[in-house]
């Protein structure tokens, strides 16, 4: 008999006695093993269509959370309301739009010059979930960007939930305890945090227990034929490839991991299982290299690839804790950026007191099953991952430990863009199928089987409430949204802007500056025009932290000029070096548009960089100092016609040194520079003084 199905027939290698825990459902057991019963499925013979409407009701009943979750988003108008534009979420919210956009036009799903304009933007260098993008591609047609947003955040959850369901029912035949396995690991601290952090990548992890699935069918059951198996596992593993390929690699870890300990406690199985299991693989890894070969390429050597760690070594820090798996930490406190009352929640290795006590349980109550034992070293060899190189045993105190087994592994390629605190969620799905395991194997003993039916689904209603409580008490629900308000500009003057224009932002988009409100505007206007910008990662000009795709921009450069005036704003004491570098930025960027709201931390000191950069007086229309300089390139570029006539060319006349001292001299007489009251028009003083300090004829850009 199989480690991974049980019967009541079946010896066991962990004991004399059989295993008196439950079969998988009808069908589970090995076709030829005697002791495994005659395969007979009702479900199999049901139509088709009946399977298909039996599942989407699964996920309905598990995403009902999720809608508790995000009602607010609901509620308050869905085609407005986002958990928030600024950061991740704000960033989450273009990677969902850009498919869909890219479908309807022709256009590459996963490369962009809409962003970072010309050079663009590799979205398979960044967590674009892309396939997510692509599948709600109608509804973003239909609804537009923000209920797709919403959407894709509701259904996470209660996919990746129905995900372990189905896993877990490969292992147990009493259905409860699939059930509670899948609100377990789909509404896990990690995959609740990720949604509301707006990291869809890390909360629609639907694929990995599928993959567990076929896996089973490979090396267990092998009712399928293996051209059918390797298909369905090559098929999953691009499908995983288009959501994350950090996950992806993680998953395959995880499953190397049980496949060994599979091996070393059941040999005789594994040695049965292997020639089926070759050619599976086999299959599998041709139908991976015909959907992936191409993709891969382009990931790897693509444009606009980044070469070396996406994160410049910083991933080494971003760790979970040992002491995290039982402390929630400060999960009241309000988190930094978002929107206000929102809480920072549990820390993402959190697992909870009564879901350790709960799997440590089940692996006693579920001993004689060597399934049980895989799915526990599968836990412990992640969980120990995702540790980094140290043991945090409180927030001040660690022990470094040699055995600990990922930094083997920060520095080799590919696998040093991993963030070893991710490996968690795979520990919480090997945690709820343990528990799940367990629940099943309780539920085979002779006594549980006198207990009314009523009186068992009770019982296990109150082991779920004390598993789930102390977890479920650290999540805000419902989350706090915000509507999205366009600033004026950007909803009256940009949808009708030349298609394909390049607007350079005040607030200037970029990682380092935690700036994404530009990119949801964008995608409000339906992807209208391009950025200069973006909040993505792109190829920095150097190796190191200080110059990598999460670092600034090098000194005195046009993009580190506007990423400081951004996140802090004050007084910029312009040289004549950073005025010429934004003055050639503007023209190699194929500037059509400079906009400059009143948002951010200092628009009048933008306001007037852009005026001693094109020395010209800006329009202000709609609340907004606006140039359109539209060069001869940016047309050629794009093939689009100015939007209004009379557009100057990005200046050159005044020089930089002139126009570097007029910024100076004027930026020091008062008023001084700052925010704008809501209620107050938009100065032009700052503006005026320098166009007249550096000499420009200053008649104000088209707009």
């Amino acid at each position: 008999m199989s480690f991974w199905t049980t019967s009541v027939d079946a010896p066991t290698e962990f004991g004399a006695d059989p295993d008196p825990g439950p079969t998988t459902e009808p069908g589970a057991q090995i076709p030829g093993d005697s002791d495994a019963g005659t395969p007979t499925s009702a479900a199999r013979r049901k139509p088709w269509w009946m399977r298909l409407a039996r599942q989407i009701g699964v996920i309905a009943v598990f995403t009902l959370p999720s809608v508790v979750l995000w009602w607010r988003a609901w509620s308050d108008g869905a085609d407005s309301t986002v958990r928030c534009a600024c950061l991740d979420p704000g960033q989450q919210v273009w990677f969902l739009a850009w498919p869909a956009y890219a479908l309807r036009h022709g256009l590459n799903p996963v490369f962009s010059t809409w962003l970072w304009s010309p050079h663009g933007v590799n979205l398979l260098s960044n967590a674009s979930a892309t396939l997510a993008g692509l599948v709600l591609a109608p509804v973003t047609w239909a609804f537009g960007p923000f209920v797709t947003t919403t959407v894709a955040f509701t259904l996470a959850p209660g996919l990746s939930a129905w995900g372990c369901w189905l896993a877990c029912r490969r292992f147990v035949s009493w259905s409860p305890a699939c059930w509670v396995a899948g609100l377990l690991f789909g509404y896990s601290p990690f995959i609740v945090q990720s949604v509301a952090q707006g990291h869809l990548t890390g909360g629609l992890l639907v694929i990995p227990p599928l993959i567990v699935v076929v896996l089973h069918e490979i090396l267990v059951r092998r009712e399928r034929s293996p051209w059918w198996c390797g298909v369905a596992l090559g098929v999953l593993v691009s499908l995983q490839f288009f959501i994350s390929q950090e996950y992806l690699a993680m998953t395959a870890m995880a499953v190397a991991v049980g496949l060994v300990a599979a091996a070393v406690m059941a040999p005789r199985r594994a040695r049965q299982a292997l020639p089926f299991a070759l050619r599976a693989f086999a299959l599998a890894a041709v139908v991976t290299a015909v959907l992936l070969a191409a993709p891969v390429w382009y990931m790897l050597n693509g444009p606009q690839t980044i070469k070396g760690a996406l994160w410049s070594g910083t991933q080494i820090f971003a760790v979970s804790m040992l002491y995290q798996l039982w402390s929630a930490g400060p999960y009241r406190e309000p988190l930094s950026s978002f929107p206000s009352a929102s809480g920072i929640g549990p820390p993402l290795g959190f697992v909870g007191s009564g879901v350790l006590v709960a799997a440590g349980v089940s692996l006693v109550v579920a001993w004689r099953r060597r399934v049980a034992w895989v799915v526990a070293t599968v836990a412990i060899v992640i969980t120990a991952c995702s540790w980094g190189g140290a043991i945090f045993l409180s927030q001040r105190h660690l022990v470094t430990a040699g055995w600990l087994p990922w930094p083997r592994f920060w520095y080799k390629p590919i696998l040093d863009d991993i963030l070893p605190v991710h490996f968690a969620v795979l520990a919480d799905l090997a945690a709820a199928l343990l528990i799940g395991i367990g629940l099943g194997a309780a539920a085979s003993w002779s006594f549980w089987r006198k207990v009314p039916s009523a009186a068992r689904l009770v019982v296990l209603g109150l082991a779920a409430i004390a598993m789930l409580t102390p977890v479920w008490v650290t999540y805000r629900a419902p989350l706090v949204v915000q509507k999205v308000v366009l600033p004026p500009w950007f909803a009256t003057a940009a949808p009708h802007v030349a298609a394909g224009s390049v607007v350079v932002t005040y607030p200037f988009p970029a990682s380092s500056d935690l700036t994404a409100q530009p990119l949801v505007w964008q995608a409000a206007d339906a992807m209208r025009f391009r950025l200069a910008g973006g909040y993505v990662k792109v190829p920095g000009p150097g190796p190191g932290p200080g110059h990598g795709v999460i670092g600034f921009g090098p000194p005195n450069s046009a993009i580190r000029t506007l990423e400081d005036l951004t996140l802090a704003g004050g007084t910029l004491n312009l040289t004549a070096v950073q005025l010429g570098h934004l003055r050639t930025a503007l023209s190699q960027w194929r500037t059509t548009y400079i906009v400059v709201t009143d948002t951010g931390r200092a628009p009048v000191e933008a306001a007037a960089l852009f005026t001693a950069a094109t020395a010209r007086m800006p329009r202000v229309v709609h609340r907004a100092w606006v140039w359109h300089v539209a060069p001869r390139s940016a047309r050629a570029a794009t093939g689009a016609q100015p939007a209004t006539s009379g557009a100057a060319p990005v200046a050159t006349p005044a020089d930089v040194t002139v126009a570097a001292a007029a910024f100076r001299s004027c930026q020091a007489r008062p008023p001084p520079a700052g925010a704008v009251a809501s209620d107050q028009a938009l100065p032009q003083t700052l503006n005026a003084c320098i166009v007249a300090g550096s000499g420009a004829a200053g008649s104000p850009a088209a707009g």
